[in-house]
């Protein structure tokens, strides 16, 4: 019973987690491990489907009801308005009720926001073993594996207009986030300072510039690649077809 009151612990103190050390790494190859498997199957599976949609919406049940219950910074953090729990919540809902438009915003989102935040961790303070870590990368390894089904198993990607609303939506959504920050010392959607440290000195305007700037050319590159990559698949399907 105590271990488990020490996981669930709302006590801070320092995170212990070493970027890139064994522990890392591990969580790393299995992310890898994870992806491979996905292209070399590469054929669309509804239980697979349902079973990463009901693990997300597992993961951000428990922790919401962490952060509410043992009351732990729970507007300043706690709320599902970072990237990528807004990107777990349309995945794991898009996957199980076969909502295309969920699932298209939430895999563009997720994928960036995945690989970002398996690759640069950015931790609550406890030390190993917590609920907050546990859940952050079964979050994130289960949000870049949904992604990459939805974007190239299940093919699901954005039309012109898709897109264009797609950046619409997410300019809108930062710009509300800088806002609320303002207003209640948060930093969702890190619309006050960088995970990575990275931009922090600039004035706080122009720095949620650059991150809405950056963002919209993410989005872009990834529409770009994946339009690509059907375009090109469809191409050797008709010459296939042809010869």
């Amino acid at each position: 019973m105590e271990n488990i009151y020490y996981f669930f612990r709302n006590n801070a103190t320092k995170s212990n987690f070493v970027a890139f050390g064994p522990w890392h790494l591990l969580l790393l190859f299995i992310a890898l491990i994870g992806t491979l498997l996905l292209f070399k199957y590469k054929l669309p599976n509804k239980n697979l489907e349902l079973f990463i949609g009901y693990i997300l919406i597992f993961q951000q049940v428990i922790l919401f009801a962490w952060y509410l219950i043992s009351n732990y910074n729970f507007i300043k953090e706690g709320l599902p308005l970072y990237h990528c729990r807004i990107a777990i919540i349309s995945v794991s809902i898009g996957l199980i009720t076969n909502k295309k438009s969920l699932m298209k915003i939430g895999s563009y989102l997720g994928i960036f926001g995945s690989t970002s935040a398996l690759l640069f961790p950015s931790m609550d303070p406890f030390i190993f073993p917590h609920i907050t870590q546990l859940s952050f990368f079964i979050g994130h390894l289960f949000l870049l594996w949904g992604s990459i089904y939805i974007l190239f198993i299940r093919k699901i990607g954005m039309t012109s207009k898709d897109f264009k609303n797609g950046l619409v939506f997410v300019s809108t959504y930062h710009i509300l986030m800088f806002m609320l920050n303002k207003t209640i010392g948060s930093n969702y959607a890190y619309m006050s300072s960088s995970p990575i440290g990275v931009g922090n000195g600039l004035p706080p305007l122009l720095y949620a510039l650059v991150v809405i700037t950056i963002f919209n050319i993410v989005l872009s590159i990834e529409y770009i690649i994946i339009n690509a990559n059907d375009s090109s698949e469809k191409s050797t399907s008709v010459l296939e077809l042809v010869n």
